[in-house]
């Protein structure tokens, strides 16, 4: 592989979200606030950004609003700030009450925000380890909570024109230690994520990557691609402040390898809005890099990847329900 990562090229001039209402979660800085930028250089006109503090969710409010400062007032897109703690299942399920009863439709949800650890952290809320809670669990649930109002947004568009609900995901799941030594049968994937004994601490991000490719896999062939087309992306290594909770050694070891290899949170972001508004019906199901379709490693589509990928749905579906009791018959899934 070559050092250098491939460009990407600037995003279609003829992309246009005009009349089109956008989440973005994880707003606040890196990839997320640049993708806000994005959809509002393409005429986005309601946009729906999340943060865990409504304090900061109101500075970057004015911030995108400053970028319209010069242009006309009629055009303004309207900003909406929610709060949302994605290592909580009840901040989950209330963010998802709130939008559903406060936002009439939803045309594309960019699911953005997750975290980067090595040491082993248990969120207080839920008890599961936080890089899996974070980055997988969480934005899991809140993506089958979202379901129904994509599918009637699009449903009600004339004509009809399918919402998208995309994830960020990366290129690292392959370096996941489950491909290397799959859960056991007699074990669940919870179990096996909250196993302090067994982690592996360059492993934490990877597997719950290895978990959001898995879903988007499998949530594919339960929703029509004519309504949400549902998919995925890796923006390549971009300089933010994912790891900002490593050591300061690595930290200093981190922002060198930046430095020189590592896109600018402006050019990572174009391979999100592509993939949550222009890839169209072939990337459902699929991970999007740069702005074509990355196949799937080989392990997925082994014997053992397509039991895995059956144990995190029945799994996921599980904590679901638990969590928001009636829920799965809301979404419509094709089960």
């Amino acid at each position: 592989m070559l050092f250098m990562q491939p460009s990407v090229p600037a995003l279609p001039a003829s992309l246009d979200f005009h009349g089109k209402t956008v989440l973005v979660t994880g707003a606040n800085s890196g990839l997320g606030r640049a993708a806000c930028l994005h959809y509002l250089q393409h005429n986005v006109s309601t946009l729906i950004i999340t943060v865990r503090r409504l304090s900061e969710g109101e500075v970057v409010k004015a911030e995108i609003l400053a970028q319209w400062e010069g242009k006309n007032e009629d055009d303004q897109p309207k900003i909406l700030v929610f709060e949302l703690d994605l290592s909580s299942h009840s901040s989950v399920t209330a963010f998802a009450a709130k939008l559903k009863a406060e936002v009439p439709c939803l045309h594309i949800a960019l699911l953005n925000a997750g975290i980067f650890l090595l040491d082993w952290k248990v969120s207080p809320h839920t008890g599961n380890e936080m890089s899996f809670q974070v980055n997988y669990l969480s934005n899991a649930i809140l993506s089958l909570l979202l379901l129904p109002l994509l599918r009637s947004t699009a449903e009600a568009t004339g004509p009809p024109t399918p919402s998208y609900l995309s994830i960020v995901a990366s290129q690292k799941y392959s370096d996941s230690r489950i491909t290397g030594n799959p859960i056991s049968e007699s074990t669940t994937v919870f179990e096996a994520c909250n196993d302090e004994k067994t982690f592996q601490p360059w492993s934490l991000y990877a597997d719950s990557k290895l978990f959001v490719r898995l879903f988007v896999k499998e949530l594919a062939t339960h929703v029509d691609s004519s309504t949400v087309i549902v998919n995925c992306m890796c923006p390549g290594m971009v300089k933010t402040n994912l790891a900002r909770s490593l050591s300061l050694p690595l930290r200093l070891v981190g922002r060198l390898v930046l430095s020189v290899r590592a896109r600018s949170p402006e050019v990572g972001s174009r391979v999100l809005v592509y993939a949550a508004g222009g890839a169209g019906k072939h990337s459902h199901g699929q991970m999007l890099v740069v702005y074509e379709n990355l196949p799937v490693i080989s392990w997925i589509e082994s014997k053992e990847g397509e039991l895995m990928q059956a144990k995190l749905w029945r799994e996921t579906l599980d904590a679901l329900e638990k969590n928001s009791s009636g829920s799965i018959v809301s979404s419509t899934l094709h089960l």
